[in-house]
C-alpha cells in the first residue's frame, strides 16, 4: 500500500494550504484558483488527493524564513521604547546637550523589558524544539 492511500491528517492540510497562500501571494495563484484549491484541500482525505494540489508550484522556502523572523510581541513591547527615547534624545539636542539625563529613561525602561524579552524568546525557542523523549 502507497503512501498515496494514508489519510491526510489536519496539520498535513494546514500545511498545504499555508503553501497555497504563500503562492497566492507571490503571484503564482489568482484568487479564483487559491480559492477553489483550498476547497479542495479541506476536502481532501487522503496524501493522494493532497499531492496534485501543489504538483504545478515550485517549492518555497518563504513559510520556513517567516518563523525565523523576531515575534511581533517583542516588536510591539519595544516600539513605546524606541519612540520615546528618539523623543527624549530630540529634547536633550534641543535644549543644548549638557548632562546626558535620557540615559535614566533609556536605561531602566530598557533593563526592564530585557527581562521578559529574553524570558519569552528562551520559552518560545524550546516550544519550536522537537521533544527529545
Amino acid at each position: 500500500m502507497g503512501e498515496e492511500r494514508l489519510r491526510a491528517s489536519d496539520a498535513d492540510r494546514d500545511k498545504i494550504a499555508e503553501q497555497l497562500r504563500v503562492a497566492m501571494n507571490d503571484g503564482r495563484l489568482s484568487l479564483h484558483e487559491y480559492d477553489d484549491r483550498l476547497k479542495q484541500v479541506y476536502a481532501a482525505k487522503t496524501y493522494g488527493e493532497l499531492r496534485p494540489l501543489l504538483s504545478d508550484l515550485p517549492v518555497s522556502r518563504k513559510p520556513a524564513t517567516v518563523a525565523q523572523r523576531v515575534p511581533q510581541w517583542v516588536i510591539i513591547m519595544w516600539i513605546p521604547w524606541a519612540a520615546v527615547n528618539a523623543l527624549c534624545l530630540t529634547i536633550w539636542v534641543a535644549t543644548g546637550a549638557g548632562y546626558f539625563w535620557p540615559f535614566w529613561v533609556a536605561v531602566p525602561w530598557g533593563c526592564a523589558l530585557l527581562i521578559p524579552t529574553a524570558i519569552g524568546m528562551i520559552v518560545q525557542s524550546s516550544q519550536r524544539k522537537p521533544d527529545s523523549r
